[in-house]
């Protein structure tokens, strides 16, 4: 009976332990999902596709996917709303869409043009708004440029960021500062900034000579090379691609699903909050690829992060920007296909959108899309503009060119972007310095975005690519 009594103690008091240690064994959760990827614009979208045999899950906030890849249709012709084109496609992005089954078509040539001061220049007159002496600066200025992007800055930008330090100097330079110091015209460097900021929604004076080098040589035009061209796009537009990335992905994608809370749990899983119709859902996940802009991804993510990658995503500044496409009675804009506006004002490009899609002689209803930007980086009132304000700014500066043209109008349609393009200002090589090898971002929270690389479709495709063979490493290691 004493040793009965005896042998019961022993095993409450044994019971009793365990559950002391209990208190400091880490529960495990069960997985939902070996990666979720929240964001479902091209980085997110890249991230998915090349971890497609995993058990993935994209939430986007947005009702569809696509990012600034937005299109729309009028009168049989497909639109635009943001991304415009890509340069010809070259390594990542060639394998990716020849295995999406998707073909990029070159935009027929002529493709550029300036409007100045009331007048167009388009052919052999493209450069004809500026004098003798300053053509011969802007074609020095493009063989120079061109010189720097092929002397391996490309590379580093895009492929071995390791070696960015190494460019400190032209990193630590604006674009403003750089054309300066090399002296060149006022109205040259007014060219310059009207294609950043179009292009980066960027002005001079705040953007990196590094970052800004392959986009300036590959963007400035050449009277001998005005029969070419050098911009694609796709069939039904740039959404040609997130159509085909959708069907790879297939069921996998959560729309309207605004992600609240991403958080790392003593186990390394991860709980992903989202609202979807009013209701609360959470998943968890091994991994997570954070594909949303800088500032949304430091605020989603509650723990795990340090100080210095959250001060980092926080700070990075976003530009905003505007497209507006005027549905009109006639082709206004058939001798280009787009037009660098370097007037005072918002708008910076004109696009004659259906010129993919139409003869040269076409001259019947058609749509003129038109890019518009802050003067400069930080204007915090841009973004406040009524969309009557808008149309205003727009209509001044069109009615220099196509008198009343206001009256051409049938219909429009404008798109805001919060998000449009990250800023990459001088010293920028220290936030990528930063997010390419800080210790928090080695699993299992990884980042991807055109903020990473660069800000281009190529940049955000790259980063995608990258954050997934992260994801892979991390798993395997994981086994």
């Amino acid at each position: 009976m004493i040793k009965t009594q005896f042998l019961v103690i022993l095993l409450i008091a044994f019971i009793g332990f365990s559950c002391q240690s209990d208190q400091n064994i880490v529960s495990i959760r069960n997985i939902d999902y070996d990666v979720v990827i929240v964001g479902g614009g091209f980085s997110g979208l890249t991230a998915a596709y090349q971890l497609r045999g995993k058990n993935i899950l994209v939430l986007e906030k947005e009702k569809a996917i696509g990012g600034r890849c937005m299109s729309g249709n009028w009168n049989g012709f497909h639109y635009p709303k943001g991304t415009e084109y890509i340069g010809k496609p070259e390594s990542l992005m060639k394998k990716i869409f020849k295995r999406l089954a998707v073909k990029a078509e070159q935009i027929p040539a002529p493709t550029d043009g300036v409007a100045y001061n009331g007048n167009f220049y388009f052919s052999e007159e493209l450069l004809d708004y500026l004098n003798a002496e300053e053509q011969k600066q802007y074609n020095e200025l493009k063989q120079k440029l061109e010189l720097l992007a092929n002397n391996d800055i490309e590379d580093v930008i895009f492929e071995e960021q390791e070696y960015l330090k190494e460019y400190k100097k032209l990193d630590q330079q604006s674009v403003r500062k750089w054309l300066d110091k090399e002296g060149y015209a006022s109205l040259i460097q007014k060219f310059i900034d009207i294609e950043n900021r179009g292009l980066f929604g960027t002005d001079n004076a705040n953007y990196s000579m590094l970052f800004n080098i392959p986009e300036m040589a590959f963007n400035l035009p050449l009277v001998d090379s005005i029969d070419e061209s050098d911009v694609y796009s796709f069939n039904q537009g740039m959404f040609s691609v997130v159509e085909a990335f959708a069907q790879q992905i297939g069921n996998n994608i959560i729309t309207s699903a605004s992600v609240n809370g991403v958080k790392v749990n003593r186990d390394k899983s991860v709980d992903i909050t989202y609202l979807k119709d009013g209701n609360s859902h959470t998943v968890t996940a091994k991994t997570v690829v954070m594909a949303t802009p800088a500032p949304v991804t430091e605020y989603i993510v509650k723990n795990h992060l340090s100080s210095e990658v959250k001060n980092t995503l926080k700070n990075l500044q976003y530009s905003k920007y505007v497209t507006i496409n005027f549905f009109t009675k006639k082709r206004l804009l058939h001798e280009t296909w787009s037009v660098s506006c370097i007037d005072e004002g918002q708008v910076v490009t004109l696009y004659d959108v259906i010129r993919p899609q139409v003869s040269d002689d076409y001259r019947g209803k058609s749509i003129l899309s038109v890019y518009m930007a802050p003067e400069n980086t930080y204007d915090k009132n841009f973004a406040k503009q009524s969309d009557q304000k808008l149309l205003t700014n727009a209509y001044q500066t069109l009615n220099k060119y196509y008198p009343g043209f206001e009256n051409e109008v049938v219909d429009y349609d404008i798109t805001r972007f919060e998000y449009a393009f990250p800023v990459f200002a001088p010293n920028y090589s220290s936030n990528v310095e930063i997010l390419t090898s800080d210790k928090s971002l080695r699993g299992p929270i990884f980042l991807a975005g055109d903020y990473m690389v660069y800000a281009t479709v190529d940049g955000a495709f790259i980063s995608g690519d990258n954050a997934a063979k992260l994801v892979l490493g991390y798993l395997k290691q994981q086994q």
